[in-house]
């Protein structure tokens, strides 16, 4: 993220929509300059999975996110903190202190917080059965621009840059999109000036390949 020039935070109060730990929060408050932000997910913080799976894989995620869930393991040490549950993004609040608040909520209802200079999704909207109803909801939230980080994008460069989505079929992950095919999903709900920010590749050492990303940015 620092080699993007992002517009200016300065003052501005953030929605993090699908904000899972806060890493992007944290990032807009102490380089972006923002004055608040909150964090929306729909992790309940009680070992549920916590992002939309097709029903015939939900007993697969349920397996494979436990495993990768510190809810059990580590809830008595947040609990010591004065935390209610495992959720790492009010530990980074209590241990930095910054002006960022938690809320559990969906994507798919976004129309009471319209009170938002920014709203930010970062990785989600690959995990959503409706994309297209999710970043009308952002558009409803957002006062000034929108910003949407979205991994497994590919490149349409030899297909003459058709706005092509694909359907992958894996249980926790819906689609892959092209780079136009968020741009033009953006276009079409109303957001303006919209651009490809950057494109880049987040290397998963556990399995030795790199995820590609793409980050778009709309304007009100």
């Amino acid at each position: 993220m620092d080699k993007l020039k992002l517009p200016d935070m300065n003052s501005l109060k953030v929605l993090d929509v699908g904000c899972s730990d806060g890493f992007f929060s944290k990032y807009f408050l102490e380089e972006l300059k923002a004055s608040y932000v909150l964090g929306l997910d729909i992790n309940k913080y009680d070992g549920s999975v916590a992002f939309e799976v097709l029903d015939s894989y939900q007993k697969n995620f349920e397996v494979k996110y436990n495993k990768h869930n510190d809810f059990v393991e580590l809830n008595k040490e947040y609990l010591k903190l004065g935390l209610e549950n495992s959720n790492k993004y009010l530990l980074i609040k209590k241990i930095y202190d910054l002006n960022m608040e938690f809320k559990e909520g969906s994507i798919y209802e976004l129309a009471e917080y319209n009170n938002f200079d920014v709203t930010f999704c970062g990785s989600l909207l690959e995990h959503l059965r409706d994309p297209v109803t999710a970043v009308e909801q952002l558009y409803l939230a957002t006062n000034k621009y929108c910003i949407i980080d979205v991994s497994n994008t590919f490149s349409t460069r030899f297909l003459r840059k058709k706005p092509y989505i694909e359907y992958t079929n894996s249980g926790g992950n819906f689609f892959k999109y092209s780079n136009e095919s968020i741009m033009s999903i953006m276009k079409n709900v109303g957001f303006n000036n919209v651009e490809n920010l950057s494109n880049y590749k987040i290397k998963i050492q556990k399995y030795g390949y790199k995820i590609p990303h793409g980050v778009f940015i709309g304007y009100k």
